[in-house]
């Protein structure tokens, strides 16, 4: 069970091509991961920066594994183009 005290992230990004290509990868690699999405469409019409970096992206995708799994799904993420 992944819960917020044993998950890790091993993906954020903003293209929601690469976020799904993450979970097919991970789900046929047998790893159970967890998702998040993030809307940030209302702080770009606010406008507000944070920190100075002005929010460009409407959606933050997120995907969290058990972190005893993180470094096998970082692996998997980081080479499933090089099948």
């Amino acid at each position: 069970m992944i819960t917020r005290l044993n998950r890790e992230q091993v993906l954020c990004t903003s293209e929601q091509q690469e976020f799904f290509e993450a979970q097919q990868a991970l789900s046929h690699a047998g790893i159970a991961f967890r998702t998040e999405v993030r809307d940030n469409s209302r702080r770009l019409l606010e406008r507000q920066d944070v920190m100075g970096i002005q929010v460009q992206y409407p959606r933050e995708y997120s995907v969290y594994v058990h972190e005893d799994d993180a470094a096998l799904a970082r692996h998997i993420l980081q080479n499933k183009d090089n099948r």
